[in-house]
């Protein structure tokens, strides 16, 4: 028993090291990727995940041939897809190369994990609990990445990290296919697997919650935290615009806010659009964040999305690329005229009748378009609607292990 024991504890103490190399990792991360980008080019990383992805995926068909003369076409068929979708989601990720990293570090989480559970859980629940595990250590690697400067929170990546060790786990099922693993699912598992669940909607309802308003109040109570109002928001809650003329944009405040906010203060953000104009783009930002100034925010990063674009359409030649910049362009400065209009017109960035012209002139006005800024915003659902849900899907999942604790007493007493 004591071997068991101390197996249990080195397994487990595998799983908390690397989840510590992981957390670590992240305040030298970008200084890894610009090493690596400016020596060696940005797409190293992709060559590199995808390398270490086949190498992987040709000693995995060995084993399965030759070691474990595996016969069934189905463990094949299920490599070979398993496969296909790493490099899928790797090739995916060309515009930021560096996240593939991801699909290598909680690939090896789940590794770990499915040796440290594979002594409480021997049926196939194994594979979706090992998958929460790694969905938890994603949050909470996103979590460090976001009170880290320079850094960002993202639910895209928590669920990169939840996809990364998912797969891995799907491949353990279905291609290797552990003999110790059954597959009837005792009530023991269930317990378990239900455990953590709860565990992860409460962690992800909490980083749901943090808005910047949240981050705020809990600032001032604790100041030594203030640091946190500079950083780019874990969470927020806005409204999707829906325009005939302009297409779809986003903002954290609604229309009537909106407009109001323009009517009453449009001459003091004119002022600091003006004294502002050789001000740092990014220091800008920090300093009107979407926690101190959500409409001074939104208003200058369309400015910079607008002229941006525009500029990019004056400097190439090619026509295909100079109507899609000019496009961006003309629709930004729309959502600026229509729904910042005091602010942008008493400013030196108010577009003259020229500029209008020529960023209209090659502009298909009926093409629709949805501005990137601020899309990060939850829209479709509330705060409320998102703890209500966490709570409700709680109590059936105590309702689930009382119903089954009642079942495990019944059939003892019965048997005795």
């Amino acid at each position: 028993m004591k071997i068991i024991q101390k197996k249990i504890l080195y397994s487990w103490i595998w799983v908390v090291f690397y989840s510590i190399i992981i957390f670590l990792s992240v305040p030298v991360a970008l200084t890894i990727q610009k090493f690596v980008a400016k020596n060696f080019g940005k797409n190293t990383f992709i060559y590199f995940v995808l390398s270490v992805v086949g190498f992987a995926f040709l000693s995995l068909l060995y084993l399965l041939i030759f070691k474990l003369k595996v016969r069934s076409l189905s463990n094949y068929i299920w490599l070979f897809i398993l496969a296909g979708l790493y490099f899928y989601f790797t090739l995916k990720l060309v515009k930021s190369p560096a996240e593939a990293i991801h699909f290598l570090e909680y690939g090896l989480l789940g590794f770990f994990l499915f040796r440290a559970l594979k002594y409480d859980i021997k049926d196939k629940s194994i594979y979706l609990t090992g998958t929460l595990f790694c969905l938890l250590v994603g949050t909470f690697d996103e979590t460090f990445q976001w009170i880290t400067p320079g850094r960002f929170w993202s639910f895209h990546d928590v669920g990169l990290n939840t996809l990364s060790g998912g797969l891995f786990q799907v491949a353990l099922w279905k291609v290797v296919k552990p003999k110790i693993i059954s597959e009837k699912i005792r009530a023991k598992s269930i317990r378990i697997f239900t455990s953590i669940f709860a565990v992860c909607l409460v962690v992800l309802g909490l980083c749901a919650s943090n808005t910047p308003k949240r981050v705020a109040h809990y600032t001032k109570l604790m100041p030594w935290l203030s640091f946190l109002k500079k950083e780019e928001p874990m969470s927020e809650f806005g409204y999707k615009y829906e325009d005939p003329e302009i297409g779809i944009f986003y903002s954290r405040l609604n229309p009537e806010d909106l407009l109001k906010t323009d009517n009453m203060k449009s001459e003091e953000y004119a002022q600091i659009l003006n004294e502002s104009v050789n001000k740092d783009y990014g220091q800008f930002l920090r300093e009107y964040n979407p926690i101190t100034d959500p409409f001074m925010h939104e208003l200058r990063v369309h400015i910079f999305r607008r002229d941006e674009y525009f500029n990019k359409g004056k400097s190439t030649s090619n026509l295909n690329e100079k109507k899609e910049f000019y496009l961006i362009a003309y629709k930004e400065n729309l959502i600026l005229e229509k729904y910042f209009s005091h602010s942008i017109e008493k400013s030196v960035y108010h577009w003259n009748e020229d500029i209008l012209q020529e960023s209209e002139a090659l502009v298909d006005k009926s093409r629709p378009y949805e501005s990137p800024v601020s899309a990060n915003l939850f829209t479709s659902f509330s705060e409320k609607s998102v703890w209500v849900s966490i709570f409700a899907l709680i109590f059936f999942i105590v309702l689930i292990n009382f119903i089954l604790a009642f079942i495990k007493k019944r059939a003892k007493a019965i048997s005795i």
